[in-house]
């Protein structure tokens, strides 16, 4: 049977400044960079840069985002209807 590698960050990547703990920001596996001698990306501010300030979003995934931004700033407001929209809390469904 083979060990699966669970992307988890591994002693050496103790001082990186892209170890998240559970994960590499870099979106490697630390297992396999580090059984090659050394990790490419440990401690490379470009990598860093381009995780903390990532392309904006188009397509589909922009539009969602745009859809929850709007209906969080329309809260309240009452429909044609007269009835007052009030987002569920506590993470409660509709059914």
């Amino acid at each position: 049977m083979k060990h699966h590698s669970t992307g988890r960050p591994i002693g050496k990547c103790k001082g990186c400044c892209l170890n998240l703990r559970t994960s590499c920001a870099a979106g490697l596996d630390p297992k396999t960079e580090w059984a090659r001698g050394r990790c490419r990306s440990c401690n490379d501010q470009a990598v860093l840069e381009a995780y903390r300030n990532p392309p904006p979003l188009t397509g589909a995934k922009a539009a969602k985002v745009q859809r929850r931004v709007r209906a969080v700033e329309t809260a309240g407001e009452p429909h044609h209807n007269g009835v007052v929209f009030a987002p569920a809390r506590g993470g409660a469904s509709h059914r």
